[in-house]
This record gives structure tokens, C-alpha cells and sequence, in this order.
């Protein structure tokens, strides 16, 4: 069973379009062979002036997070690393859970 837990979601894109966003990028991850040091899914940020959906990776080695660009239409991918802003949503998120009490955590 795939594991679709994210700290960050833009909430503008329907969930039955991120999962299949989600298995387009695993599939892209397992044919360039990171399926190896593939970690945890962060976010999933869009930007609506370029019709595109950039999801966010760590990889089990602790280096910086990565990134995979999916246009919404063409279904084009591109491999880049994230600006500082969308680390920053996820951080912002990620403290937000921890800091919420134990039966409240998702």
C-alpha cells in the first residue's frame, strides 16, 4: 500500500488529482531509479499561472528536499530542486502539527 501523507497540500487541487499526480511521480522516481533513497512525500504546491503542480520529496539520506514539476495538461515532468518558499509552507506545517497536543496529531 502506497503511503500518500503529506505536511503540505494546496488546497485548491481535488485529492483524487494529487494521488494520481502523486503516482506519476513515484512511477518517474522507480524508472530514474531513486526509488532507492526515496524518503517521504513533503507538499504538493501548485502555481496556477503555469498550470503546474510541484511535489515535494526527501530522500532517506537526510540531503536537502528535491522536487518534481508536473504540467497539469501536458503531463510534462521536470526534476528541480524547491524554492525556499514552499520548504518554508511545509516547515510552517510540520511545527504547527508538532505543536498541537498528542490526540490532535494526524
Amino acid at each position: 500500500m502506497k503511503d500518500y501523507s503529506l505536511y503540505y497540500w494546496d488546497r485548491r487541487l481535488e485529492e483524487a488529482e494529487i494521488i494520481e499526480l502523486l503516482n506519476q511521480a513515484w512511477d518517474e522516481l522507480y524508472e530514474l531509479e531513486f526509488d532507492q533513497v526515496f524518503g517521504a512525500w513533503r507538499g504538493v504546491h501548485f502555481d496556477a499561472d503555469t498550470d503546474t503542480v510541484h511535489i515535494t520529496w526527501e530522500n532517506m539520506y537526510a540531503g536537502p528536499p528535491l522536487m518534481i514539476s508536473i504540467h497539469r495538461v501536458t503531463r510534462a515532468l521536470r526534476m528541480d530542486y524547491p524554492p525556499e518558499e514552499f520548504i518554508e509552507l511545509e516547515q510552517a506545517e510540520i511545527e504547527r502539527l508538532r505543536n498541537l497536543p498528542p490526540k490532535w496529531r494526524r
